[in-house]
C-alpha cells in the first residue's frame, strides 16, 4: 500500500507545474531536497540531463535560488500537512524514512517549526493533565500527529531531542492514546520493526521516483 506521506508525491505535484522548456533544470533543482543521499550523478540521471550540464548549472546562482525556493516551499507544505492532517502510524513511518534521506538543511526547515509546536502541545497536555483540567480532543489529536512523526523520525535520524521524546512517550501511552481510543502498544510495535539500511532506503526512493514517471 502506498503511503499518503510518500515524499515523491510532493515532487510529482511540483513537476506538474513545470514548463517543458525548463523542466529538466527545475527538476534537477527540486531533487536537491534529497542531496547528500542522491548524488550529483543520480540527480543528472533522474533529470535526464548530461552530468556536465548539471555541473555547469550548479555554478549558477540562479539555479541555487530555485533549489532554495523549492526547499522552502516544500518544507512549508510538509509542516502544514503534518499540523492539520491525521495519518496512520505507517504513513508517519514512511515519511520518517524519506526524512532520513533529505538534505540536512531541508530536514531542519521541517524539524525546527514542528518541534516547537510539539514542545508547546506536550507541555500543555502534561500541565492540564496534572491539574485535572479539560483538554479538547483537537489538542490530543495535534499531539498524536506531531509525536507520531517525531518518535518515528528519531528511529531513522536520531537527534538531541531523543530524551525529551522518551518523556513525551509516557504522556502518549498513559494519556493521549487511551483518550483517543487507540492501542498504545502500536507505538512500540512500529519502533521495534526492522529498519532498512540507508542503502536499502535509497534504492526504494529511487524506485518510487522512477514510478512517478519523471521525464
Amino acid at each position: 500500500m502506498s503511503s499518503k506521506l510518500d515524499s515523491t508525491r510532493w515532487v510529482r505535484k511540483k513537476t506538474a507545474a513545470f514548463k517543458q522548456d525548463s523542466y529538466a533544470p527545475l527538476l534537477a533543482a527540486l531533487l536537491h531536497i534529497y542531496f547528500g543521499s542522491l548524488s550529483i550523478e543520480d540527480i543528472a540521471e533522474k533529470a535526464h540531463m548530461p552530468l556536465d550540464t548539471l555541473r555547469a548549472l550548479r555554478k549558477n546562482p540562479r539555479f541555487f535560488r530555485h533549489v532554495d525556493t523549492f526547499k522552502k516551499e516544500l518544507s512549508q507544505e510538509i509542516v502544514e500537512d503534518l499540523l492539520v492532517n491525521t495519518y496512520r502510524l505507517e504513513d508517519y513511518d514512511a515519511l520518517a524514512v524519506d526524512f532520513s534521506l533529505f538534505d540536512e538543511v531541508f530536514q531542519m526547515q521541517i524539524r525546527i517549526p514542528l518541534y516547537t509546536h510539539l514542545r508547546k502541545i506536550s507541555d500543555f497536555v502534561q500541565s492540564r493533565t496534572t491539574y485535572g483540567l479539560k483538554i479538547d480532543t483537537s489538542e490530543f489529536m495535534l499531539f498524536r500527529r506531531l509525536f507520531s512523526f517525531f518518535i518515528l523520525m528519531e528511529k531513522y535520524t536520531p537527534t538531541l531531542v531523543s530524551k525529551s521524546l522518551r518523556d513525551m512517550k509516557r504522556t502518549a501511552e498513559d494519556v493521549v492514546w487511551p483518550t483517543l481510543g487507540l492501542d498504545k502498544k502500536e507505538i512500540d510495535a512500529m519502533l521495534s520493526a526492522p529498519i532498512l539500511s540507508k542503502e536499502e532506503r535509497l534504492v526504494e526512493l529511487k524506485r518510487r521516483l522512477d514510478e512517478r514517471q519523471l521525464p
